[in-house]
């Protein structure tokens, strides 16, 4: 399945959102200008990243151990490359994607050391008004927790005041709520509402359906016996 796009129409946080999702092992190419980054997901999470000239470079390797052979760098120097060049990746804005998935065999030893959550969070916190108004639009809406939302949590090392945010989710508060009570600015909270829902650490509340309480349903039961005696 191939998963592809612009940036200035679908950031990274929405693009690592589907991909955390789905636990997708593959390549996410990024085009900009004369610079392609190859970023290399196993399960989800970002394990490597490099720099090609030419797209086509990237679908050479279908062995990652050969990708690093040919880079020059051992697994156990796989973890600083990463965070040498994680900045540069997260600071673009503009330029096409493209993630192909099932292309890469990993072996089993190769895994990542930085949660996906915690870039989701990261970049989430940089999100710009316009960006954050495409889920977060009404001051109306209310969520509540996932099923494992702590576990997510901690994976995304939560600053203070989102903390204080996650405290206040509870099904029942509105996102108009919780700025008021957490005192937290609007936009701060929006971001922060933003990046948990990526994460997977909330959802929007499922509506209750409603159904009939046990005694009005014994007592229709009774009039239905007694028109039934009555024939």
């Amino acid at each position: 399945m191939a998963i592809a796009g612009d940036l200035r129409i679908f950031n990274f946080v929405d693009v690592f959102q589907v991909l955390k999702k789905d636990k997708k092992d593959g390549i996410l190419v990024i085009e900009k200008d004369d610079t392609n980054y190859a970023v290399y997901f196993k399960e989800g999470d970002i394990v490597f990243i490099r720099e090609v000239k030419k797209v086509f470079y990237v679908y050479l390797d279908v062995d990652f151990e050969a990708v690093l052979k040919k880079e020059g760098i051992s697994k156990e120097e796989m973890y600083n490359v990463l965070v040498a060049k994680l900045p540069n990746l997260l600071n673009l804005k503009e330029g096409k994607f493209s993630f192909t998935s099932g292309f890469i065999k990993y072996p089993p030893d190769v895994k990542s050391k930085i949660p996906i959550e915690k870039l989701i969070m990261y970049l989430a916190r940089q999100l710009t008004e316009e960006e954050v108004e495409r889920k977060i639009s009404d001051f109306g809406l209310v969520f509540e927790k996932t099923e494992n939302w702590d576990e997510i949590a901690k994976k995304a090392f939560l600053l203070d005041h989102e903390k204080k945010i996650l405290h206040l989710i509870d099904g029942k508060n509105k996102v108009s709520d919780i700025i008021y009570i957490s005192k937290v600015n609007d936009l701060i909270v929006k971001r922060t509402l933003y990046g948990f829902l990526a994460c997977g650490i909330i959802q929007r509340e499922k509506k209750k359906e409603r159904k009939l309480g046990f005694d009005l349903t014994r007592t229709l039961l009774n009039k239905i016996i007694s028109k039934i005696r009555g024939l």
